[in-house]
């Protein structure tokens, strides 16, 4: 059992299929080579990029044109911030170079998912992604008949809510419409803000200074959501519990198999969505038994994650996070050091004086009147070798002895 990803690129064992300039999401590295990745992507040089860096897997096909609804040739209009080109592009002049792609128009092949798949190029997918700058439904439009005979389980897509003349209805009408005839509803959702050029520049003129840990709350994030990421998925306990909510595909397969529970499970976890995995698992649990040990599968799916979901606010919370723990982290080291301290002085103190030396030799002044006194005074007779008091203690000694 192999994943197969089709990813969209428009610049991109699973079956994974992306479109999207830059590759796949590093969590597919999750599934080393039981993943297989095909992706699309209109800028050639892109491609030869990808390639490049994907030589000697062959779990890993780059195509060099872009998907839609139609088998043909297109303009496409490379901008200077690349991952923003587009068919919808500005017809303005441009010219140059990024990062090794040439900046303008160019007429660039596109072909339809349906007919790829027909043609054999294309095995069907678990898992599609489409980052197509506005071109998404033209995409999912073109992949009516695919999309129907993989039992796709999840499909990922960036777009927005903005209105045109193209999109009246904003394109996530559309995609969603187009997504829910093959049972793929919502789960997730992340999304970008984007604050408002005056606002920008009014808070330039009046920089917020840096957030102080013991302070401060985590820094908003101002602005209105303008960039969605969305995660369809197949809600397979759902669909076996409830088959009348569907418009189901003619072609679909009513029952899902034992591989797909397992794919639809991994894709879970995957995007965060353990609680789905866990649903799948304890819905499906006889048949899932003839593969796996379900209760194990289920205790490692509730483990805590160990990474949160990558948002603005929540960046800025860890930011905070991290300073305080290097705070504490510094006073910590700071007390280890004063205890350390403390302790090495307490030691100084209850040690006795070295005592010094001396050497014969050279006799100093005051060792000449010490000897002067130690004679004078009789100390010598009182406590050298055969006195009164040396004799004493020798024989109190010996009679303590057994």
């Amino acid at each position: 059992m192999g994943f197969q990803a089709c990813l969209g690129f428009q610049a991109g064992r699973r079956r994974n299929c992306d479109a999207g300039e830059g590759g796949e999401h590093p969590r597919w590295q999750n599934l080393g080579e039981f993943v297989h990745v095909y992706g699309f992507d209109p800028i050639q040089e892109v491609i030869e990029s990808l390639n490049a860096a994907n030589r000697g897997r062959p779990n890993r096909t780059y195509y060099p044109f872009a998907l839609g609804n139609e088998n043909g040739q297109r303009e496409f209009h490379v901008a200077a911030d690349t991952c923003g080109s587009s068919f919808y592009g500005s017809r303005v002049g441009q010219s140059g170079e990024q990062n090794g792609i040439s900046i303008g128009s160019r007429t660039v092949e596109i072909r339809r998912l349906d007919s790829l798949f027909a043609d054999g190029k294309l095995p069907p997918a678990d898992y599609i992604k489409i980052d197509c700058e506005g071109f998404d439904p033209e995409v999912l439009r073109g992949a009516r008949n695919y999309l129907a005979h993989s039992n796709v389980l999840c499909v990922t897509v960036e777009t927005n809510f903005g209105v045109s003349p193209i999109y009246p209805r904003t394109p996530f009408a559309d995609i969603n419409d187009l997504l829910v005839e093959h049972r793929l509803l919502v789960f997730d959702v992340n999304f970008i803000r984007a604050p408002r050029p005056s606002y920008v520049a009014a808070r330039a003129k009046a920089p917020w200074p840096a957030a102080d840990p013991m302070q401060d709350h985590p820094d908003l994030d101002v602005g209105q959501p303008r960039t969605f990421d969305f995660v369809f998925c197949r809600d397979l306990v759902y669909e076996h519990t409830t088959p009348h909510a569907y418009m189901t595909p003619a072609k679909a397969i009513a029952q899902p198999t034992i591989d797909m529970l397992i794919k639809s499970m991994i894709n879970f976890e995957l995007h965060g969505l353990m609680d789905c995995a866990v649903d799948v698992a304890e819905h499906f649990r006889p048949m899932l038994a003839e593969r796996l040990d379900v209760d194990t599968a289920i205790s490692h799916l509730v483990q805590r994650p160990p990474y949160t979901r990558n948002t603005a606010e929540v960046t800025s919370a860890l930011a905070l996070i991290a300073k305080l723990r290097s705070q504490a982290h510094d006073s910590e080291a700071k007390r280890i050091r004063v205890e350390q301290n403390q302790k090495l002085g307490l030691v100084k103190f209850l040690a006795p004086a070295p005592v010094a030396q001396i050497k014969p030799k050279a006799p100093t002044l005051v060792l000449k009147i010490g000897s002067k006194i130690w004679r004078g005074l009789g100390f010598r007779k009182l406590f050298g070798p055969g006195s009164r008091v040396v004799q004493s203690l020798s024989a109190m000694r010996k009679r303590s002895e057994p």
